[in-house]
Formats: structure tokens, C-alpha cells, sequence
């Protein structure tokens, strides 16, 4: 057993076990946990209402089904979204399997059930397929080239099935090949293999970078850049400034619109749903880790085909009633 798994249940301070948890994915090169970690730790130490990092916080008081719903009803005050409170709290709830493991005798399995810890679906960030359109046909003229380059990584994570931005970010030079692009999903490692929509390849064309020494496909990220932490803040930096130029387009070409990164890979998942495309087919073009992922990820949308079909049905009726009607009066 590790330094970080040995406890004691008395004394244990949730900000010092949570900092060797840090540095352990730290020296894993995982900068996403960091980050995470790290932001719910300096949460939970200002609702302790003490804002030094070495504030006494006992895992066995933390721990308690009380205290993590005061913790919920305090981020509830400040209007942190539901997603993020649930982030929050799944983080605490992996630090405390780790620290009191599942099946031992001290762990509570229901700790975390009057807690939030699902994930709001976000239908609202879907593009129709009129607006998306309109973005593929829109006139440039009125873009600076950044702007330009914008849209069509945008366009281009439509196309190539959802994409999304960390993973376009990331793509390689070698990645592609005879008209295909295959690749690892950065969240899964999942490997994805896509044939590259003549669409696409023209955007491909006039925005690749194939001229610098970079292995990268597009010039998004500084390939000088060898540390890991580095590299995730370099990415960070990136999506930042593709979010707000993102914002600067879509304030011309589709005004009153808000949309993010995420727009596009919601955008084809959505109207891949609702032309009928099966489920599988949409967890698979997506790199979903299981189906039941992407049945989480398109389940507000059911109740929409359910009343399209009734809709259809419907008119089916009316059309067929008033056929008959005409039939019977032409004597047929």
C-alpha cells in the first residue's frame, strides 16, 4: 500500500490527502485530473470558510453524509450549475473509495446518495440543420483570417463526425492517410478511423499546416512544448481563444446563437438522431466508451421522435380518410 491509500481514520486531513493525490497524477502525467482535483479541493477548503490551504479538515467529519450536503447546499447558494456540483462531488466520492476502499469494513456504499452526481444533459447547445447550413455555405468576406480558420475547425468537427476540439486539436500529420483519419480519443484512448467528407478535404486543404516542422495537422497547439502540464495548459489556452473567436463568428453569421466547442459533436449526434440513424451507430461514430453512454447523451430527444411519430401517424390517418372519401365518391 502506497503512501496515499495508508489512512487514519481519526486523523487524516482531507487537504493533505488530497494533495499527494495531486502530486501521484501529477507524476502520472495527468493534468485534466490535476486540474480537477485541485479546483475541488480550493472549493471544499473556501466552504470550510477558511482560506488557507492548510486548513484542518478531518476525512471522518468530511465524510458524513451531513457534511456533503451542506458542501451541495453551499455551491446551490452560489449558483455553481448542476454539472459542476456534480463534479465536484464524484471527485470527493473517488477520493474517498480511495481512501476507504470498497468492500472494507468502514465503507459506507450510500454515502453519496442524497448528493448530486448525474450529468445534465446539455439539449440546448444543438445546432438545426438549417443553421448548420448556413454556416457551411456563409460568406467569408466579412471574417479576419482567424476568424476563417475558426469556423472551419468548427466545420470541419461536424464533418468528421463530432469530433471533438481536444481530439482536432491533436491530430497529426500522419494521422492521415489516403483520404482517412485515424486516431485515439483523448478521453477514452478508444481508436477512431474516419473516411474524410469531400467537404472536409477542401477545408483540410486550405487550413492545414504543411509548411512548419509541427507534427500537428493543424497549427492549434505549439509542438515545442514537452511537459505535460505545460501541454495542458497550452491546450487550455487554445480552447479558451477558439471559444471566443467561435463567439465573435457566430455573432455575425447566425446573431443571437451561443455555442461553444461542444456545439458541433452535440450538433451531429443530434441531427444524426433525429434522420433515424440507430443508436449504435451513433455510440460508435462517436467513440463512446458503451452504448449506454450515448443513450444517456440522446435520451431528452426521445420524447421528441415519440411525438413526431404520433404526428405522422396522424396525418397518415387524415390523408388515408380522405382518399377513401374521394374514391367512394368517383364510384371506385
Amino acid at each position: 500500500m502506497n503512501e496515499v491509500e495508508t489512512k487514519d481514520v481519526g486523523t487524516t486531513d482531507l487537504s493533505a490527502y488530497m494533495m499527494k493525490v495531486i502530486e501521484e497524477l501529477r507524476r502520472d502525467r495527468k493534468p485534466p485530473a490535476v486540474h480537477i482535483y485541485t479546483c475541488t479541493l480550493r472549493s471544499f477548503i473556501r466552504f470550510s470558510d477558511n482560506g488557507e490551504e492548510e486548513c484542518s479538515m478531518p476525512m471522518q467529519e468530511v465524510f458524513t453524509p451531513g457534511r456533503l450536503k451542506e458542501y451541495e447546499q453551499w455551491m446551490l447558494l452560489r449558483k455553481l450549475t448542476q454539472n459542476t456540483i456534480s463534479t465536484y462531488m464524484r471527485t470527493l466520492r473517488a477520493v474517498y473509495n480511495r481512501w476507504m476502499p470498497p468492500g472494507t469494513a468502514e465503507h459506507n456504499p450510500r454515502l453519496f446518495d442524497d448528493v448530486y452526481t448525474g450529468v445534465v444533459s446539455q439539449t440546448k447547445r444543438a445546432l438545426t440543420a438549417r443553421q448548420m447550413e448556413k454556416l457551411l455555405e456563409a460568406d467569408l468576406s466579412g471574417l479576419s483570417p482567424q476568424q476563417q480558420a475558426v469556423l472551419a475547425y468548427f466545420l470541419l468537427m461536424f464533418l468528421l463526425r463530432g469530433m471533438p476540439f481536444i481530439d482536432l486539436a491533436h491530430l497529426r500529420k500522419r494521422d492521415m492517410q489516403d483520404g482517412w483519419i485515424t486516431y485515439s480519443r483523448h478521453k477514452t484512448d478508444k481508436p477512431i478511423t474516419v473516411r474524410i467528407p469531400r467537404e472536409a478535404l477542401v477545408l483540410i486543404a486550405k487550413y492545414a499546416d504543411r509548411h512548419s516542422a509541427s507534427p500537428y495537422l493543424f497549427p492549434i497547439l505549439d509542438a515545442r512544448i514537452r511537459d505535460s502540464w505545460q501541454s495542458y495548459r497550452n491546450y487550455q489556452d487554445a480552447l479558451r481563444h477558439f471559444n471566443r473567436k467561435l463567439g465573435q463568428v457566430m455573432s455575425r453569421l447566425l446573431p443571437g446563437v451561443r455555442v461553444s466547442s461542444y456545439t458541433a459533436r452535440h450538433t451531429w449526434a443530434t441531427l444524426a438522431f433525429h434522420s433515424g440513424q440507430p443508436v449504435g451507430i451513433i455510440s460508435q461514430a462517436l467513440g463512446h466508451s458503451s452504448l449506454r453512454v450515448t443513450e444517456t447523451y440522446l435520451k431528452p430527444f426521445g420524447n421528441e421522435l415519440v411525438d413526431k411519430a404520433n404526428r405522422q401517424l396522424i396525418a397518415s390517418v387524415r390523408k388515408c380518410k380522405w382518399k377513401n372519401e374521394t374514391e367512394y365518391r368517383a364510384g371506385l
